[in-house]
């Protein structure tokens, strides 16, 4: 080997090899930013609250900019100024919670309501990180507060065991039973979780444990380690499918519930919720593809690699690895897979590949396989990116 090639392959290692991975990270989810807020410029498609996914990318950016504060610069005036601006203007909702006027209940529980203030939690625990004479908390932790005890906790639509349910179900079922949704998992316990641990609130953590552990009741199936996307309670039928996504939300609202609950130190609601998280981690290891990524419907190999699903579960893998819940030896390759099969969908101009579009509750495989992955509809999966990317190396 000459010294030039010898001098090039070193440069190379430097570069893209070398242990110094956090730029990396750092540099991916900079394009993934930059990319959406300049799409939103123009579509008003990715930040646009009360909606859900925009809530996870609010979230998703605060954990990106606690993890490289470096880039608190380029991000913290505008992202700071659009919670501002939907606190306080009129005719929105966070200025409806922030002055009570009553907000009429809808659907499902994360619509409209019941997870945007996790966007102002996640500012919170930036801040307590990295100290501004600037911010004034109160009011993220107001809207978080008045959201969590007047919206989520009297949620009114429920099963008999309390499970937070809709009565919105998929084609065919309408008006005819009561359904969990696997999304209203985190939906449902999201902001719980996140309030629990900024706020020092044991009975919120213990409520979203407790809640996981009635939807894995209803939605887990024992056979494959897997959750069903829908549950009818009136005839106790589940619905076709083992969406990716559905999982996602699923293992992800275990992986905030169980960081809320340690807290507390050991309980037995901590080790069922555990229990309950690694059988569902390790079916879904089971299913993961060659590629490091999982398929739309997981079960179901012909059906598309999908990159938010993928997310979510590379986030709670991480989380599980970090704190010992999880074997490091048998999930860290996984990891490694996952984090290289999530780089393939993000190219250089950070609009992140194959996203599904948001999904109700389908009939059958060829629904999911039809949603489509046009980026400007990913908003709700998006966040789940910036969030994997922000746990890795934790």
């Amino acid at each position: 080997m000459t010294s030039h090639n010898y001098a090039l392959n070193l440069l190379f290692f430097c570069l893209f090899l070398s242990p110094l991975v956090a730029q990396r990270y750092e540099e991916v989810a900079t394009r993934i930013i930059d990319a959406l807020l300049a799409s939103d410029k123009i579509h008003n498609n990715f930040l646009n609250l009360p909606d859900y996914g925009a809530s996870i990318i609010f979230d998703g950016i605060w954990e990106v900019l606690e993890r490289w504060p470096i880039l608190a610069p380029r991000y913290l005036s505008l992202i700071n100024a659009k919670l501002e601006n939907f606190a306080r203007t009129p005719e929105t909702v966070g200025y409806k919670v922030l002055n009570n006027i009553r907000i009429p209940w809808t659907s499902t529980i994360g619509d409209e309501v019941g997870l945007f203030p996790i966007a102002y939690l996640a500012r919170l625990s930036y801040y307590r990180k990295h100290p501004s004479g600037l911010y004034n908390r109160s009011m993220d932790i107001n809207i978080s507060t008045l959201v969590a005890t007047e919206y989520v906790v009297p949620w009114p639509v429920r099963l008999k065991d309390g499970t937070i349910a809709a009565d919105l179900g998929w084609p065919g079922q309408e008006g005819h039973g009561t359904f969990v949704w696997a999304d209203d998992s985190f939906m449902g316990t999201g902001l719980l979780s996140h309030l629990s641990l900024l706020l020092d609130r044991r009975d919120l953590a213990n409520m979203a444990g407790s809640m996981l552990l009635l939807f894995d009741n209803h939605l887990f199936d024992s056979q494959d380690g897997l959750h069903f996307h829908g549950y009818n309670d009136f005839d106790q039928e589940h619905s076709c499918c083992k969406w990716g996504r559905a999982n996602g939300w699923i293992m992800m609202a275990h992986a905030d519930a169980l960081l809320a609950i340690a807290r507390y130190g050991p309980s037995t609601l901590f080790d069922s919720v555990l229990d309950n998280f690694k059988k569902h981690a390790e079916g879904v290891l089971a299913v993961q593809s060659p590629s490091g990524l999982w398929h739309e419907v997981l079960d179901v190999p012909s059906t598309f690699l999908e990159t938010s699903s993928t997310a979510m579960f590379l986030y709670s893998f991480n989380i599980g690895v970090s704190k010992g819940w999880l074997d490091s030896a048998t999930f860290k390759p996984a990891i490694q897979k996952a984090y290289s099969g999530l780089l393939t969908n993000i190219p250089l101009n950070g609009e992140v590949q194959n996203i599904c579009e948001g999904s109700v509750i389908g009939v059958d495989v060829a629904y999911y396989e039809a949603r489509s992955r046009n980026y400007l509809l990913s908003s709700p999966g998006l966040g789940s990116v910036l969030r994997a990317i922000a746990s890795m190396d934790i």
